[in-house]
């Protein structure tokens, strides 16, 4: 009787605790990396950008708690961010949210290895971005 009020406690124990924070580690470590931009599109036009159509070299820098914006190499931004679960404004449910200190918000989300952020308002642009890999 001992060994079963003993398991019980232990698996009742487990089932109680929050994984919040493993949650937001892994979506933090998972956009951690130098990122190369490969195209935007959006806007009230329905805009695509690309390197190609507009002439520029574009990168993020994403550390634990800043990004850094490249443009051909150069530093033009560096902000704070923070990553929440939160409601989305044109997306239906909840998104992991990247949320920088200006407080514009970016859905995070991931396909076959690249990063998309989108832009969480009315004709915002998505970006889509490779992960730069250093061998």
């Amino acid at each position: 009787m001992k060994q079963f009020i003993f398991c019980f406690f232990i698996g009742f124990t487990l089932l109680s605790c929050s994984n919040d924070d493993d949650q937001t580690a892994v979506t933090n470590s998972s956009i951690i990396g130098n990122w190369s931009w490969i195209q935007s599109s959006g806007g009230i036009g329905g805009w695509t950008h690309t390197p190609e159509s507009t002439g520029t070299i574009q990168q993020l820098q994403i550390s634990a708690t800043t990004i850094k914006r490249y443009i051909n190499n150069e530093l033009v931004s560096e902000t704070n961010y923070t990553i929440e679960t939160g409601e989305s404004i044109i997306l239906s449910g909840e998104h992991e949210l990247l949320i920088e200190d200006n407080e514009f918000r970016n859905i995070i989300q991931f396909h076959d290895g690249n990063l998309f952020l989108t832009g969480d308002c009315n004709d915002c642009f998505i970006s889509e971005y490779a992960k730069i890999y250093v061998y």
